[in-house]
Formats: C-alpha cells, structure tokens, sequence
C-alpha cells in the first residue's frame, strides 16, 4: 500500500505538468523575418506575442499551436519603413491588426527534439498552410521552440511586385512557452 502511495505521489505531478497550457514569452526577437531588399538581407521583428501552445513530446496528436503578434509593432530599424509597412499597401494595421499562427498535425522527424507541425499563417484577412519544421527543448516550466519557414508576401496581398524587393520572406520564431 505504501509503495502504490509513493508511486502515484510521483506520478500524478508528472501527468499534470504534461496537460499544462504554455503561453509564449513576448521576447525581444520572439519573431522575426528576413527579407531581400536590394539585394541585401532587411531584418525585422514583431511584438505582442500571445496565445496558448500545448505540447508533450508524449501526445503529439494532442498538440497545437495557436498564437498571434500585433502587427502594428513591426519593427525594422528605420522609423519610415515601419510607418510605411503598417500601413494599407502592406499590412494594413488598422484592420487587420494581429497576425495569427494555428499549429496541428505535430509530428516527430526522428531527429532528436525535432518536429514538424501544419502551421496555417494568417496575414490580412488571407490564410495559407505551411509545413513547420521546429526543435523544442525542455525549459523550467515549459520548452524552448525555435523553427522557421518561408512564405511569398504577395500571397497575402502584402505590397506588389518589385524589383527591388523580394517576394520571398523568411520567418524565424524563437519561442519560449511556460506554464
């Protein structure tokens, strides 16, 4: 009776741990993009990180993803670009103000702390499912992910064609989700 008693003491804080909602650490760099312009490389970033992301390494078929970024925090180091990237020729922050990102269908690679997930990106109004190949590590209190995809901005209306600017864009996310 005693070692039945001792099991479950051990277990039960196991088993509630891992059906534990995390929510993402808003963090300087959480989410950022790269993109061409004029041949070299633009970085930015958003803000206003928020959401909920369930995860166990144990029920992938359990765990989803489903967070958002304010739009209107974009930031690129240059005051005038981002004003003009709010506005509605890109991603029209007044109204569209939060872009969203809605992960399912985890699934292990087989490399070590290694996934991928279905992730469906909306941006203006406009969604588009993308695969999403991250790593998650263990954390106090949740996991560190970090992954990245690329998208076509002209797919979500964002800007029109140019010379200048590539249509391609990558998008890094370094997230940290605890309890």
């Amino acid at each position: 009776m005693v070692r039945t008693l001792f099991v479950f003491l051990i277990l039960v804080p196991y088993f509630l741990v891992a059906q534990q909602v995390l929510h993402p650490v808003d963090a300087p760099g959480a989410v950022s993009f790269v993109i061409n312009n004029f041949g070299s490389g633009v970085d930015g970033s958003f803000k206003g990180l928020k959401g909920e992301i369930r995860f166990d390494p144990n029920k992938l078929t359990e765990s989803t993803m489903n967070v958002t970024v304010d739009a209107v925090t974009i930031e690129t180091g240059i005051n005038m670009r981002n004003r003009h990237l709010r506005g509605e020729k890109y991603f029209f922050v007044d109204k569209f103000p939060v872009i969203s990102i809605l992960g399912t269908q985890v699934k292990f690679t087989g490399k070590p702390d290694t996934y991928t997930m279905t992730a469906r990106v909306t941006i203006k109004g406009i969604s588009k499912t993308f695969p999403l190949t991250f790593t998650a590590k263990p954390q106090k209190n949740g996991f560190f992910f970090e992954g990245s995809f690329t998208l076509n901005r002209r797919d979500f209306n964002i800007g029109s064609g140019s010379i200048s600017l590539a249509d391609v864009v990558t998008v890094r996310l370094k997230v940290l989700a605890q309890q």
